[in-house]
C-alpha cells in the first residue's frame, strides 16, 4: 500500500484544492488562502501533504505543518480529508504518516472528540487539553461569568521576563529546545510568531540566575468588550513552567486585560499560578471573543508519544483567525 502514497508536489497544488473542496464539506482556509497556504504547506518544490492513491485517483490526503527547518523533523496533522466510503483508506495514510516524513513525533491540536479511538486504534494516544485561567482581581467581568472569584496566591517572581523583539534576540540567549518534545527551532519560532500573517505574538524568556532557559508567547485579544491575555505556547523542560509564578499579574495589568488563560498538556498550570477549568468549576472562561460567545470550549488531541509531550494552543493549524 506504501506504493500508493505520495508526496503532493507544489506544482500539482490545484489537484489538492479540488479534492478538498470536493470532499471536505466547506471551503477550506488553509487550503483556498494562499497566503496561508504558503505560510504552512509549502516547503520549497513539495507540499507539506500525503495522499493515497486508490484505482488511480486521489482518495484520501493528508497535510501536516513542520516544528522545524530540518528534514524529518517532528510534525502537527493538520488536514485528514478522504472520500466518502474511504475511512479505511485515511486510517491506512495516517497510520503511515510518521514512517512517509521521519518525524519523531507527530501530533494534532483539535481533533473531533469522536474521532478519538481512531487515533487509539492507530496505537497513538488521544486526551484532552487542559484548560487554565488566572482572573485579574476586579469589581466586574465583561466577559467571563465569575461565579467564583477564585484567584490563587502568588509569590514573588524569583524569575525575570525579558521580551525579545525579533530572532536575532532570541538566538542571542535561548537554545534550549531539546527540553520538550515536540523539538522546534528558531526558524519555526521567526516564521509562527515574529513573520504570521494575521496575529502579533509577543515573546518573552523566563531568566532565572542570569539563563534564558525557557521561552513563553502570548497574544493579546482584543474585543468590543475589553482584552484578554493568551498564553498560547512555552518551549523549555515541562517541570520549569511554574517559574512564571508571580508574572501573570503584572502582565494582565501592564495590557489590561480581563484574565489570561492557556490551553495547554504536559505542564503543571498551578505552579504559575493558574487554576484549572475542570467540571465543578462553575465560572466560564470564553474562547471566542470576535464575536462574543460565553460559553467553555474544550479541545482534544493526540500524540504518538507522550514522553517530555508539551502541547500549547498556536501548536499546529490552532491560534488563527477564521477567514471563512
Amino acid at each position: 500500500m506504501s506504493n500508493n502514497i505520495k508526496r503532493l508536489p507544489l506544482c500539482e497544488k490545484a489537484k489538492l484544492v479540488e479534492f478538498m473542496n470536493t470532499y471536505w464539506g466547506s471551503i477550506h482556509p488553509l487550503i483556498n488562502n494562499d497566503q496561508l497556504f504558503e505560510h504552512y504547506y509549502v516547503d520549497g518544490e513539495w507540499t507539506n501533504f500525503y495522499y493515497l492513491e486508490d484505482e488511480g485517483e486521489m482518495a484520501v490526503v493528508c497535510g501536516y505543518i513542520k516544528c522545524a527547518e530540518k528534514e524529518n523533523s517532528d510534525i502537527w496533522v493538520s488536514i485528514w480529508c478522504a472520500k466518502k466510503g474511504k475511512n479505511g483508506l485515511g486510517l491506512t495514510l495516517m497510520g503511515k504518516m510518521q514512517e512517509m516524513t521521519g518525524a519523531k513525533i507527530m501530533a494534532c491540536n483539535n481533533i473531533r472528540k469522536k474521532t478519538m479511538n481512531f487515533y487509539t486504534f492507530l496505537g497513538y494516544h488521544p486526551d484532552e487539553l487542559k484548560h487554565y485561567y488566572r482572573l485579574r482581581d476586579l469589581p466586574e467581568y465583561k466577559m467571563a461569568v465569575v461565579n467564583s472569584k477564585n484567584i490563587t496566591e502568588c509569590s514573588i517572581p524569583v524569575t525575570k521576563l525579558v521580551e525579545f523583539s525579533d530572532i536575532e534576540e532570541v538566538k542571542a540567549n535561548f537554545d534550549n529546545f531539546g527540553a520538550s518534545r515536540p523539538q522546534k527551532d528558531y526558524w519555526y519560532i521567526n516564521r509562527r510568531y515574529f513573520n504570521y500573517p494575521h496575529y502579533e505574538y509577543k515573546v518573552y524568556g523566563i531568566v532565572k540566575n542570569g539563563n534564558c532557559d525557557s521561552l513563553v508567547v502570548f497574544r493579546i485579544n482584543e474585543s468590543d468588550e475589553g482584552r484578554v491575555l493568551r498564553l498560547v505556547d512555552y518551549i523549555g523542560a515541562p517541570e520549569s513552567f511554574g517559574d512564571l509564578n508571580g508574572h501573570i499579574d503584572s502582565l494582565m495589568q501592564q495590557y489590561n486585560c480581563e484574565f489570561c488563560d492557556c490551553y495547554c498538556f504536559g505542564v503543571e498550570g498551578e505552579k504559575a499560578g493558574f487554576v484549572l477549568r475542570d467540571s465543578k468549576d462553575t465560572n466560564i472562561i470564553p474562547n471566542y471573543l470576535n464575536p462574543l460567545a460565553q460559553e467553555n470550549i474544550d479541545y482534544y488531541f493526540f500524540t504518538t508519544d507522550t514522553e517530555n509531550f508539551v502541547m500549547f494552543k498556536a501548536d499546529g493549524d490552532q491560534d488563527r483567525k477564521n477567514l471563512g
